[in-house]
Order: C-alpha cells, then structure tokens, then sequence
C-alpha cells in the first residue's frame, strides 16, 4: 500500500492555478482508476486547493503523470504538481483536516470539505480502504483539535479574518467583488452570512453576468472598473493571475474626491491590488500578509496543542497500519488450517452418525497434522544453533514459554561436519521428516500435496 497526494495549492501555485485546475475536477478520480495500479483516488477541491489523495502500487512519478494526464490544459503552469508519498502525504492530509495546513491557522471549513470529498469518493466508487480509512482517522483528529483546543471558535477563514478587519454595517454597505473564480463563490459566502445584500461583480473577462446568474444576491457591475469603483464601499479582489489589475493610479483616479477612504481586502496569493495603493491617502489595504498578522493570539497559543493531537492521531493510524502488513500472513495460515480441517471431515463415515472414537480420531489426526511441521522444524533449529530464535517465534505465535535444558553443556561441534546456522529447513523436505514426538511423517498423516509445503 503506498500512499500519494499530487496536488495544485495556492501556497505553491497560486490562486489562479487552483481556479485553472478546478473545471478538470468532475470525474477525476474515475478517470484515475482507469489505470490498474490505481486501486482509489479522492480528491479534495476547494476554493485554494485541489489534491487528489491516490493508493496505488507505481512510483510517485507515475501517479503524478496519470494525474498531470487528467487534468489535460488545466495543469498548472507557474510550477510542477506537487507531489508528496508515504509519511509526507499522511502528515500533509492530517494537518490540512485539522486547520494547520490554512492561510489562517486553524480554519475549520476545511474539515467539512475533507468530510464531503470522502462521501462523493464513495458514491462514486473511487475510495479504497487505505484512503477510507486514512481520511477517517484524519476527521477524528480534526474534531478533537475542535473539541481540546481553542482552535475551533477562534480559527476562522481567510475571508472571515479580512472581514472582520474592515468592520463595516454590511447590510448597508455596497461591495464590489473583482474576480469570478472558484474563490470568489466563498467571498460571497462569507458576505451574505453578514447581511450584505449589494454584492457587485466585475471580471475583466466578461463572465461577470454568468457568475451573478449562479449567485443569487450578486449583480454584474459597470463594465468600466474606475466606474464600479466609485460606487462602492469595500472593494474585494480574488483573482490570483500573477498581476495587479487595481494599480495605484487607477485607485487614486477612483478615490478622487471621496469624503471616505475605500476599502480595498485583496484575497489574492498573487497580489491583486498594487501595494503602492495602500499608501494612497483615499484607500484602506488589508492583504493576505496584513491578514495573517491578525490572526487571532490564542491561534498561536494553541497550534501546540494542535500539532501534539496531530502527531498522535498520525502515530495511532500508523500503528493500525503498520498491524495490517501481516494480513496475508493470517489469511495464510486461516487458509491452511481451513484446508486441514475440510480434509479430515471428507475423512469421516459419510451417511451414518459418527461415533465418539471416529470424532477422536479425526480430531487427534487434525491435531498431529498441525503440530508436525513445528515440530520437526523445533529439531532442526535446535540442530542448526537456532533453538533462541525458535523459542521467541513459540512465544509470538502461540503465547508458550516452555524452559529447555540442553543435554550437554558447552558442547561444540565443529569442522567437516558443522552446518551452516543461517540455512533455512526446506519445506518440502518436511514430508520425509519424523515427528521427534509422534514418530510419523508428514505424508503419513494423509496431507495433501499442498499442505505438505506448509
């Protein structure tokens, strides 16, 4: 079982990179499993990130390519998919369930997300056990940062904290919304859980009227910026593509003669608005680092806790993981003895009860078939100097802690005839081989053939 996350994140790619990866998003994880090294894929869409969590058995380089494939033109093109394995993947995916992984620290609208994207990996039959499993432990990790650590009722969203900065009667506040993406949809969000109702939107690409059709509360604004400008209040950008579209001199011509400064919040990695504009005497600017400075003081106290609950809840998963390696080493031995014990019941009186001393006889059978090859294999490791070895796998397999006593004393047997301690008892030698207690081979007991190599 390996674990990957190839992601797109708005730390590493941008806003616009997210917002460019997002349409490819629907039927994702079908398309991954089209792949026969793919055994699941649940991908985790939000407005500042999309990471497909894949348990396959191919390199990371693979699993990246089979991704890159399937998001076609989309990918990402400020950068390389990012891609993480194994322990980095698993660290990656707790700490983005429990909020650590945010702009703003602690941020809990994630974890319903994470919640969302398992169900729909479910319903669309993408989900394996890894992953299910995984993403489960991840959630109960998160609700217990909730529940221990004051995270939960200070961690907000980046919106919520920039909101919150510009403090305003929103109901009577005009807002001019500049960018149409994936992250735009959660600005809008955020507005309207505050009562505001004139919500403006303005794209550059001409999707403004689109965008407002789908968001019930929202408006297209005037096609003119400088226009759509002077007619609001708080200005909100999230567009992402790597320039400023609110420059200095177009804010300053917007501002001209305001009796109050406009408030201008840029949600954008990529910077949206010219920092040179924050100096105007007409703007209030309040960007993603002025944001992450105000984050709230007990965030900062707690993430300790925080990343304590994350490190046992990675090491509890890990533990349980790490537990199902021997799965096909129990199925195995279930599978063997099953055999055995259908081969004795063929064995017994068909038709007819069977009596006390045929039931006796099957069982002692049963009993001397799964004894035998132990057995023979305790004398050949007593033999060969292995008798320490033999005795902890005893006591691992069967809880038995039987006190040995050598026969002789510092004996040692050397030369011509000394064996080699480190060679292993060939199974199917095994038949041929007495039973030190019972005196009887294995072919004596009636093994079939594919037992005798057990």
């Amino acid at each position: 079982m390996t674990l990957h996350l190839i992601s797109v994140h708005h730390a590493e790619h941008g806003l616009a990179a997210v917002e460019a990866v997002t349409p490819q998003v629907a039927g994702l994880g079908r398309r991954l499993l089209a792949d026969d090294a793919v055994r699941g894929a649940v991908v985790l869409a939000t407005c500042n990130r999309v990471e497909v969590y894949v348990d396959a058995d191919a390199p990371a380089d693979h699993v990246a390519g089979r991704v890159r494939a399937a998001l076609g033109d989309a990918e990402p093109h400020e950068g390389p998919l990012a891609v993480r394995e194994d322990a980095d993947a698993l660290r990656h995916l707790f700490d983005v369930g429990a909020g650590l992984d945010s702009m703003v620290v602690g941020e809990r609208e994630i974890a319903g997300q994470l919640r969302r994207a398992l169900k729909a990996a479910h319903r669309d039959g993408t989900s394996s056990g890894l992953l299910t499993e995984t993403i489960e432990q991840a959630l109960r990790t998160s609700r217990k940062v909730a529940h221990l650590t004051r995270l939960a009722t200070t961690g907000r969203s980046v919106v919520a904290v920039g909101l919150d900065m510009i403090a305003r009667e929103w109901p009577a506040t005009r807002v001019l919304l500049v960018g149409t993406g994936a992250y735009a949809g959660a600005v809008v969000a955020a507005l309207r859980e505050r009562g505001c109702a004139d919500i403006a939107v303005h794209s550059s690409s001409g999707r403004a009227a689109a965008f407002a059709a789908s968001h019930p509360g929202t408006r297209a604004a005037s096609a003119s910026l400088v226009e759509a400008l002077r007619d609001t209040d708080v200005v909100l950008t999230c567009r992402g593509l790597g320039r400023p579209v609110l420059t200095a001199p177009l804010l300053a011509e917007a501002t001209d003669g305001r009796a109050a400064p406009l408030a201008v919040l840029d949600l954008a990695v990529a910077r949206d608005v010219d920092p040179a504009a924050g100096r105007l005497p007409g703007v209030l600017l309040v960007d993603l680092p002025t944001i992450q400075r105000h984050v709230p003081e007990a965030s900062r106290r707690e993430v300790g806790r925080a990343r304590n609950l994350v490190d046992e809840g990675v090491k509890d998963l890990v533990t349980r993981l790490k537990g199902r390696e021997m799965d096909p080493a129990v199925i195995a031995l279930r599978d063997t003895v099953n055999a055995m014990v259908a081969d004795e019941v063929a064995r017994l009186p068909q038709g007819r009860p069977v009596t006390g001393e045929e039931a006796a006889h099957a069982l002692r059978r049963l009993a001397a078939r799964l004894v035998h090859v132990p057995s023979v294999r305790a004398r050949k490791a007593a033999q060969e100097g292995r008798a320490e070895e033999y005795l902890s796998a005893l006591s691992e397999l069967w809880g038995i802690e039987p006190a040995v006593q050598p026969l002789l004393a510092n004996l040692e047997v050397g030369g011509a005839d000394e064996r080699d301690v480190d060679a292993a008892v060939p199974p199917d030698t095994l038949d041929c081989d007495t039973c030190p207690i019972t005196g009887l081979r294995l072919s004596d007991l009636g093994a079939r053939p594919e037992l005798e190599a057990m």
